[in-house]
């Protein structure tokens, strides 16, 4: 069966990795925010696992050379909807519309919704209901310039957003996004991280939970649409709790360590971490990183790990005067530099600063992630010193 996984774009490459080295599955296709894969019914929990993925998307049909609402109608009046959804159960249809069309996705949406009844009338001679604020079923229809795309939507909310945020930074970073840079940075759960910006702890959190073998499953099985789910895995109910309750936790050391220069934040990141259930993983402190970093290197063994990688989505221009992010960029690079960390990943959208900051570093590789982060074009900087 084929999935539909999508995240944040620019990330594509890095889910797709993950979602193999989950499934074991094959790769059918992958395009702006979006990877395609082919994987045995019963390997459905494994794409539940992914750190990474947005929404998932059971395909029930993609089709090209559709040019017309008339198409649109023709073909998912053709399709049978009666094996997974019930005649007691209402529906909606969520479009998306890629390219130039003469309609709107709100034409879609109509056209798409009312194939849907018309078909299930003509199977049972029922009318479903359709409910657009919460369905037991979403229908999701794409249509990428003359490509078709139909699925069931399998979980109710996009993954990203993670349960155990309490609090709220106001430029939080996805968790996704973290999780997408730490495999970016090639960190490993038994090394230690070090975000100098932490914000609301979002990537010293993500760390810890790979660290501890915490399943995001677990945390947002609440999102999963089971109805849908068990029909495409009937055992699905079952692997989760099994999932759920095994005690997976390995053993850990608290070398995920943030850094923020506001209270505010350090004690909101120490809540989520908290109902993360890492607080025990983590360390949250307040203060300059200029000067704190090269304090931990002094003790850092006595967190159980090597201090070496840094990820951190540090302020880009909203949050203070752009004439300051260049010595801010500079002074925490120099200072990572100069204490022996060997990578470095940060996302900015201000990218002209920050190539005037990396340009000045002769003797380190970059390399270079073009991703949208919010609705920004951003890079993500794999800098290994």
């Amino acid at each position: 069966m084929i999935f539909l996984v999508t995240c944040d774009t620019g990330f594509e490459n890095i889910l797709a990795e993950e979602l193999i080295e989950l499934t074991n599955g094959s790769i059918k296709y992958i395009s702006s925010g979006r990877v395609f894969i082919e994987v045995p019914n019963n390997k459905l929990i494994d794409i539940f696992r992914s750190r990474i993925a947005n929404n998932i998307y059971m395909l029930i049909g993609i089709y090209s050379g559709i040019a017309k609402l008339d198409d649109i109608y023709s073909i998912v009046r053709g399709l049978e909807f009666t094996e997974f959804i019930d005649p007691m159960q209402s529906f909606a249809i969520r479009s998306e519309r890629i390219g130039e069309h003469s309609f709107t996705s709100i034409d879609i949406n109509r056209v798409a919704g009312q194939a849907v009844i018309d078909s299930y009338v003509a199977s049972r001679n029922i009318r479903l209901r359709v409910n657009l604020e919460k369905p037991d079923v979403e229908i999701y229809v794409e249509l990428n310039k003359d490509r078709l795309i139909v699925g069931f939507a399998l979980v109710k909310n996009s993954m990203h957003i993670r349960r155990y945020r309490l609090f709220n930074h106001p430029a939080a970073l996805k968790p996704t996004i973290a999780a997408s840079m730490l495999r970016l940075a090639r960190w490993r759960p038994t090394e230690g991280i070090v975000d100098p910006m932490c914000g609301s702890g979002t990537i010293v959190i993500e760390a810890a939970l790979i660290s501890k073998g915490i399943e995001i499953t677990c945390i947002n099985r609440h999102y999963i649409n089971m109805d849908i789910s068990k029909k495409v895995s009937s055992e699905i109910d079952k692997e989760l709790e099994k999932l759920c309750q095994k005690d997976i936790e390995r053993e850990h050391h608290r070398a995920h360590i943030g850094i923020d220069i506001n209270p505010r934040f350090v004690e909101g990141s120490t809540i989520n971490a908290k109902n993360a259930g890492v607080d025990d993983a983590t360390i949250f402190l307040t203060g300059n990183s200029l000067k704190l970093i090269p304090k931990i290197k002094q003790i850092e063994h006595e967190f159980g790990a090597s201090l070496t990688i840094a990820v951190f989505n540090p302020p880009y221009g909203y949050r203070m005067k752009l004439g300051k992010l260049g010595e801010l960029y500079r002074g925490i690079l120099n200072t990572l530099k100069d204490h022996s960390f060997k990578r470095a990943v940060f996302i900015t959208s201000a990218i002209r600063i920050a190539e005037g900051v990396l340009s000045k570093f002769s003797d380190v590789a970059i390399n270079r992630v073009r991703v949208i982060h919010g609705t920004l074009q951003s890079y993500v900087y794999i800098i290994d010193f």
